[in-house]
């Protein structure tokens, strides 16, 4: 079995989806646990630009610590178990509730990064959730457009695309498909 190399100071985005169609958060609490999850196990090693959990698939994309050591797949590993464990408890289920172990690609070019992180804040639109991302609340989009707290590397993210109007405006600019698609990962 081949193990996914994560590296320090590197990019990635990550995907994972429901095995054979199924649902992976069923109600807000499962979103609110798999967040809960994610912030212990993801964020002391990987710094987090984008994200969007929707009810059959999910996107990250995060940097790799400089700090992170070890096995670097690990944490990855532990989220997505801790997650398909208490998911199956809750609703009496059992074996794998995600298709992938870790479905990852690194990510280059500061223009491919820019791409990504508007496409994955984008997501909940594109897939008919919301046409207002300020209220979907699994999402980046929303911590990344204000003041609000939270686990996005806020501060990293106006580097890339600006501040303010400017930071919405990039957020909401169309994304060029064609340009990321090797990126998507998505089936």
């Amino acid at each position: 079995m081949k193990t996914t190399l994560l590296q320090p100071g590197r990019y990635y985005h990550i995907f994972n989806c429901a095995k054979s169609g199924e649902l992976l958060f069923n109600t807000e609490e499962d979103f609110k646990f798999f967040l809960k999850l994610y912030k212990s196990h993801i964020v002391p090693v990987a710094e987090t630009f984008a994200y969007c959990l929707l009810q059959d698939h999910l996107h990250l994309l995060v940097r790799i610590r400089e700090t992170a050591q070890g096995s670097l797949f690990k944490p990855f590993a532990i989220l997505f178990n801790a997650y398909a464990k208490g998911y199956n408890k809750q609703n009496g289920k059992e074996g794998r509730v995600f298709k992938f172990k870790l479905k990852q690609m690194e990510i280059r070019r500061e223009t491919y990064l820019s791409e990504m992180i508007r496409y994955i804040n984008q997501n909940a639109r594109r897939h008919g959730v919301t046409e207002d991302l300020t209220q979907y609340r699994f999402s980046s989009y929303r911590a990344t457009v204000s003041d609000t707290s939270g686990f996005v590397d806020r501060k990293e993210l106006v580097q890339h695309l600006g501040q303010g109007e400017t930071l919405v405006r990039n957020l909401n600019t169309p994304v060029d498909e064609q340009r990321v698609k090797m990126f998507l990962l998505e089936d």
